[in-house]
């Protein structure tokens, strides 16, 4: 049985001081990236203006085609309430019927493939 030169006490040691000395000349490269994050929380409010500006453009194609009794007053309602906060308010756009599942899922659809996450769009039931 081979046993470390250093013995067998020093060999942990020299792994804690290892991620200890790794972590320590990590750090000046993460406070390096500092202001960046801060150029991305301002292209973060273009982006959810954009997000906003593509969710109406989508919002209007989608409904479009529809009847003007396949979507409830309600569901109209909140939808344009979240729209008018800029897309920021948490709004809940209850899909209720067969056309409004059909166009939330529509638009969850759109969205996300033009780069929105789930948690961005209005579709819940409170």
């Amino acid at each position: 049985m081979k046993t470390n030169y250093l013995g067998p006490h020093i060999a942990p040691r020299i792994t804690s001081i290892t991620i200890f000395l790794t972590m320590a000349l990590m750090l000046p490269g993460v406070l390096l990236v500092t202001p960046a994050n801060a150029t991305a929380q301002k292209t973060g409010s273009d982006w959810t203006e954009k997000k906003c500006t593509l969710y109406q453009q989508f919002r209007d194609q989608t409904q479009a085609p529809l009847k003007q009794d396949d979507l409830g007053a309600e569901f109209l309602q909140n939808e344009a309430a979240f729209v008018a906060s800029g897309c920021t308010a948490r709004s809940y756009v209850c899909p209720i019927s067969a056309a409004e599942l059909k166009y939330a899922n529509t638009m969850s659809l759109l969205m996300m493939n033009a780069g929105a996450t789930g948690s961005f769009l209005p579709y819940a039931c409170n």
